[in-house]
């Protein structure tokens, strides 16, 4: 018998065009996802029945709802502990590496992301975990990279919050290594102020050509330069109607004056939809002032703010910002009716804004009413295809 000789096979990975994945493609004017559902409570700061509860069956239930709907993204977010209150409900949340890579198993057309606070994962490990759930899903996954802000978050790592700017000169060198580590076919060694690699590589490679979609939400000047540079998908802040147009403008341009390069602006939503409008507007109220977590409102402001004014006494003029922040952490709110959301949304198009992460009170809820009644006036609208 002849002697058999096995010979080592090269594997030949698929490579996709990232300009063709959910997010970047042309196929629909106005992109919609999901966020923050790996997280209890999500980004709803209250206590009112329905709330994300974070088990693995309500995350797949949600995230297969989104993808058979059409959504294009489920975001989750990289939480480590909550802001305490009377329900504390930030402190039960699902890492989103893994998180991700089984919702992407379990779909079909919907992209996830890892979202990443930078100073607490080296790039290598990151790199090496985006890769696989980039290989899993056939090439949908992204990457949401963020400083980071949270100060207690920091010390459970044994670890000190950096000044501002150092914050994103850090998450400069960070990105640059993880996307070496995507795109180099060398060992190469990697000698910055913050990071080292020595004899460095990684393999396979992504599917998306050349890497994954990387998102990013700086509003700060270093932390807009650092997402003009890096970033394919930028979110802003947007703070109301009358300035989202400006806004929008200035962040495509600064990217494309400064680094040559043509991002998609996304923004946060949160969506109240109801019959009529006073249904809407009554259960805003209910939910977001009635019973808002006023204690821990105050901490995750402080935390942004770097104060720690007492909310005690509260004026009546503060309670906007409260109802703001426990309605999405500072989304956009659309209260209303199914045309008044889609108005709202068809207003934020015609701004420049090129997609939008949805946040609800209750997920389930809210993924029926797009479906039974926004989606279709959406397509009615010109946003979505049919």
């Amino acid at each position: 018998m002849e002697e058999m000789t096995s010979v080592p096979s090269e594997a030949v990975d698929v490579r996709v065009d990232k300009w063709s994945t959910p997010l970047l493609n042309d196929e629909n004017r106005l992109k919609v996802a999901t966020f923050a559902t790996n997280m209890r409570g999500s980004v709803t700061l209250a206590n009112v029945e329905g709330k994300v509860q974070t088990s693995w069956e309500e995350s797949l239930r949600l995230a297969q709802h989104a993808d058979r709907i059409g959504f294009d993204a489920v975001i989750p977010v990289m939480r480590w502990r909550g802001f305490g209150g009377q329900w504390n409900l930030s402190d039960r949340t699902f890492d989103p590496f893994t998180w991700a890579t089984a919702v992407l198993a379990s779909t079909k057309r919907v992209m996830s992301f890892a979202t990443v606070q930078v100073p607490v994962i080296h790039p290598m490990m990151a790199a090496k975990m985006i890769v696989t759930a980039d290989h899993v899903s056939g090439g949908r996954m992204g990457v949401n990279l963020t400083a980071g802000w949270f100060p207690e978050e920091f010390a459970m790592f044994g670890l000190k919050q950096r000044a501002h700017a150092d914050r994103y000169a850090y998450a400069d060198e960070w990105t640059t290594l993880l996307k070496m580590l995507w795109t180099r076919d060398d060992r190469f060694d990697f000698k910055g102020e913050y990071l080292q690699a020595i004899d460095a590589f990684s393999d396979p490679h992504p599917l998306q050509d050349p890497y994954p979609l990387v998102m990013n939400a700086g509003t700060s000047g270093p932390g807009r330069d650092f997402a003009g540079k890096h970033s394919d998908l930028i979110f802003a802040s947007l703070q109301n109607m009358e300035i989202a147009q400006r806004q929008i403008a200035e962040i495509k341009q600064d990217a494309l004056q400064k680094h040559g390069r043509e991002v998609r602006v996304f923004g946060r939503v949160h969506i109240v939809c109801r019959p009529t409008e006073k249904e809407a507007q009554q259960y805003f109220r209910w939910v977001h002032r009635d019973n808002a977590d006023v204690a821990a409102i105050e901490t995750l402001l402080a935390g942004l703010n770097g104060n720690s004014a007492s909310m005690d006494s509260i004026p009546e003029e503060h309670w906007q910002t409260i109802e703001r922040v426990a309605a999405g952490r500072g989304a956009l709110t659309l209260v209303g009716t199914p045309e008044q959301v889609v108005d709202g949304l068809l207003e934020l198009s015609n701004a420049g804004l090129d997609g939008v992460a949805i946040s609800w009170v209750n997920y389930d809820e809210g993924l029926q009413q797009m479906e039974d009644d926004i989606l279709p006036l959406m397509v009615q609208a010109g946003l979505r295809s049919a």
